[in-house]
This record gives C-alpha cells, sequence and structure tokens, in this order.
C-alpha cells in the first residue's frame, strides 16, 4: 500500500524515488497511513497502550487510593524518586514493576508498528501477527536504544533538576504574599533555566538525529549502537528538514489532544478522571502517529542518501 501528499489516496506500488518527499509531504503521508489503516494501529499499539493506562489507574486507585497514571519509563521513575522520595515502599515496588512491564511491552508494539508501517508503506501489505513476531525478534535493540535515549534525557536534564530543587528549598512560599527568598535562591533559578535552556537544545537536537534510529533496527539487522551510527549518517545534511516535519507532525499531535481535551471537558468529570481518561484514549487512537511518521521519513532519508539501493528502500 503506498500513498501520496494528499489524504485518502491510495495509488498503486511507488518508485522507490517517490519516497522522497517534503516536511509537509512527511505529515501527510504519515496522516493518510494512520487513517487508512487505523483500526489496526488501534489493535496494534492502541489497545495495549490503553489497557496499560487503565491499569495504571486501577493500581493507583485500587491500593493506594491515588488517581493518576504511573510512569512507563523506568529510568526516569528513578531519576524522579532522587527528587522526590517516598517512604512508601509498596508504591515504589509497584510503580517500578509497573515501569517495567510497561517499558518492554511499549519497546514489542513500537516494533510491531514500525514493522507493519514499513510493510504497508513500501506495498507489501501490513500483516498483524507477523509484525509482532518481528518486533519481538528485535526488541532487545529496540530496549537498548531506548534506555540510551532515556539515559541521556536523565544525564542532561539531572543538573538543571538539582540547581531547581536546591533553589526551592530555599524559598518559602506559606505566606505568598510575602514569600521568603534567601539570599543565593534566584542565582540557583537563573542558572538552573539556562541549564534547562542548553539541555532541551541539545535534546532535541539528539531527537532530530535519531527520529529513524527504531525504523532501522526493525527494517535491518543492524545493533542498536550501529542502529544509532546510521540514524546519525542519514539525517546528516537534513537537519533542517527533519525538523521542520519533525515540528508539523507534533503541532498535528497537539491539535488532535486539543481536540480530545474539549470533548472530555464536555463530560464535565474532576480533573483527575479527565486526565485519566485522556491518558487511557490518547495512547488508543494517536499512540501509532510518531511510528508512522520515523518509518516514513526512514525511507525519506534513504532516497535523499543516493547511497542505498532500490532493495533497500523497497523493504
Amino acid at each position: 500500500m503506498a500513498f501520496e501528499d494528499q489524504f485518502g489516496s491510495d495509488p498503486s506500488q511507488p518508485m522507490a524515488q517517490n519516497y522522497a518527499v517534503s516536511a509537509s509531504g512527511l505529515v501527510s503521508r504519515t496522516l493518510s497511513l494512520w487513517i487508512h489503516k487505523l483500526g489496526q494501529y488501534i489493535i496494534i499499539v492502541g489497545l495495549i497502550g490503553a489497557v496499560g493506562a487503565a491499569v495504571s489507574f486501577a493500581l493507583l486507585f485500587a491500593f493506594f487510593n491515588l488517581i493518576g497514571v504511573l510512569s512507563a519509563d523506568p529510568i526516569n521513575y528513578l531519576v524522579g524518586l532522587l527528587f522526590e522520595p517516598s517512604s512508601n515502599l509498596t508504591l515504589i515496588a509497584v510503580s517500578f514493576g509497573y515501569a517495567i512491564i510497561i517499558f518492554v511491552l511499549n519497546a514489542i508494539i513500537g516494533g510491531a508498528a514500525l514493522k507493519f508501517s514499513l510493510d504497508e508503506y513500501s506495498g507489501t501489505g501490513g500483516d498483524i501477527k507477523a509484525s509482532f513476531s518481528h518486533s519481538i525478534g528485535r526488541t532487545p535493540s529496540i530496549i537498548v536504544v531506548q534506555l540510551i535515549l532515556s539515559s541521556l534525557v536523565a544525564v542532561v536534564l539531572t543538573p538543571a533538576t538539582i540547581l531547581t530543587a536546591r533553589a526551592l528549598e530555599m524559598i518559602d512560599i506559606s505566606d505568598p504574599s510575602n514569600p521568603i527568598i534567601q539570599p543565593g535562591a534566584m542565582e540557583l533559578l537563573m542558572s538552573a533555566m539556562a541549564l534547562f535552556i542548553v539541555g532541551g537544545i541539545i535534546l532535541f537536537y539528539l531527537q532530530v538525529r535519531f527520529v529513524p534510529t527504531l525504523a532501522i533496527i526493525i527494517s535491518t539487522d543492524l545493533s542498536a549502537i550501529d542502529s544509532l551510527k546510521r540514524s546519525w549518517e542519514i539525517t546528516s545534511g537534513n537537519f533542517m528538514h527533519v525538523f521542520g516535519g519533525l515540528i508539523l507532525v507534533n503541532l498535528v499531535i497537539i491539535a488532535l489532544g486539543i481536540v480530545l481535551s474539549f470533548g472530555v471537558s464536555l463530560t464535565l468529570l474532576p480533573d483527575s478522571y479527565r486526565y485519566v481518561i485522556e491518558s487511557i484514549v490518547t495512547p488508543l487512537l494517536f499512540g501509532a502517529i510518531s511510528y508512522i511518521f520515523s518509518v516514513v521519513l526512514y525511507k525519506d532519508l534513504l532516497a535523499r542518501s543516493g547511497s542505498s539501493s532500490l532493495d533497500e528502500l523497497m523493504l
């Protein structure tokens, strides 16, 4: 199955050179594939994502009388504990165990969504069962890449977070009309803000360079490290192109989220419950978009590289 730049098109299988598109073309092809195969993507990504969010809500509410959802990233959860330690060992154990299980499940369903998208976009036709089978074989590499990228986020943002925590300890806002700010607190906050800005720029740059990594893992036999290197290679000289596509697809996702939030707000439920509903419905409907985009981008970058064979493009 192949797609032109306009929504709703379903032309015959494209020639390899037609994979190269503009930034807006990346987004339109992504949305076209998502719309055409929404039912399959709900099965592959949405159901498990929604069930995971629902389970986390049920665990928090049933055992701890809390309303919310648990983190799905064990590294981010551990970093969070450093700044907001909890004395509830049961909650820590449940949260961390949940994070590990969902982290692995997300790797599997993400790989399956990528494989399904690759097959659909290449014109060979995706198969849900075959996609999951292929993904399971590549799950260790997917997990390694995700751990590396999560660790990078933690390393880059932790210094700024530490400074922020120290600064807040020096500020007493028990009386909002007359806050007590100890000497040096504002300087720490300004330093933290500067580090957050620099760290954010670094992380966004790395995100742009590593967007195709998981698609490379699924499409090739490269290891996790070699896939990161390959992603760096094919995004070289295409930074602004990838940047533009990322901005546009994220704007679309944000717009879809706003529409969803508006619809949920009409239920007039308390904010905490509306948050949980959105956490369940969002992965159900929109969870596959980022995976599809990475596949469309990967094919686009291969076509642009000039060093890829026709067979590699058509995989």
